[in-house]
């Protein structure tokens, strides 16, 4: 009896010793679904009685705008002035929430990570985007909570070079063993598993819960 209590509580510790500390997840693919640009044209086209056509080389010139600082509110606010247009009071408002919208964001995994904190788990960011888009998901509160959340443009490296996964450990303070790597593109993976992370190749909220059960993560 004494033997098999022993053997028991050994085996435990062993899976307790083996279980993940922290996790790491992608965003665009993984906290998202399929993004919606059209929506955000359509919006656009509307609010100042553009052709597609129009848009898109007027969108050329946001773009540059972009480069130089200007939010994409701010150069669309600017144009309605310059053109005269008249905008409704709340129209930034409500363009905020047609840009929200249109990245895709997948509630059920912003659930599963917060699952994930209330069990006590570390959970970070990292991602390859761009200074524009990520400003936006910044300030709609998205990146909030993820800790650390290393960005591409903010390190000056993208995924799968194997030095940014360097950068990671360095912020996690943890080994690669420790941690589980999820991502929805393969290439990715495979540099995190090379690297020595637990990796996840992302391709359903529900596969992903079926592997960090695997895990003891839940």
């Amino acid at each position: 009896m004494i033997k098999k209590v022993m053997l028991f509580l050994l085996t435990t510790c062993a899976n307790l010793s083996a279980a993940p500390q922290a996790i790491v997840f992608d965003f665009g693919g993984v906290m998202t679904m399929e993004p919606n640009r059209e929506a955000v044209v359509h919006f656009l086209c509307t609010s100042f009685n553009l052709s597609a056509e129009g848009f898109e080389q007027i969108n050329q010139d946001k773009k540059k705008a972009v480069k130089l600082g200007k939010t994409d509110a701010e150069f669309w606010l600017q144009y309605a002035k310059d053109r005269k247009v008249c905008l409704p009071k709340d129209w930034v408002q409500n363009f905020n929430t047609v840009m929200k919208d249109a990245i895709g964001v997948n509630p059920e995994m912003y659930e599963l990570v917060s699952q994930l904190k209330g069990n006590g788990t570390p959970v970070a960011m990292l991602s390859n985007i761009d200074d524009r888009l990520a400003r936006l998901i910044h300030d709609f509160g998205l990146y909030e909570p993820f800790d650390p959340c290393l960005l591409s443009c903010e390190i000056g490296l993208e995924k799968p070079d194997l030095k940014i996964y360097d950068v990671l450990l360095k912020k996690m303070n943890l080994p690669a063993k420790d941690i589980v790597f999820v991502d929805d593109r393969l290439e990715n993976v495979e540099a995190a598993q090379k690297m020595g992370f637990d990796a996840i190749l992302f391709n359903s909220q529900e596969q992903l819960q079926k592997e960090l059960a695997k895990r003891a993560l839940l």
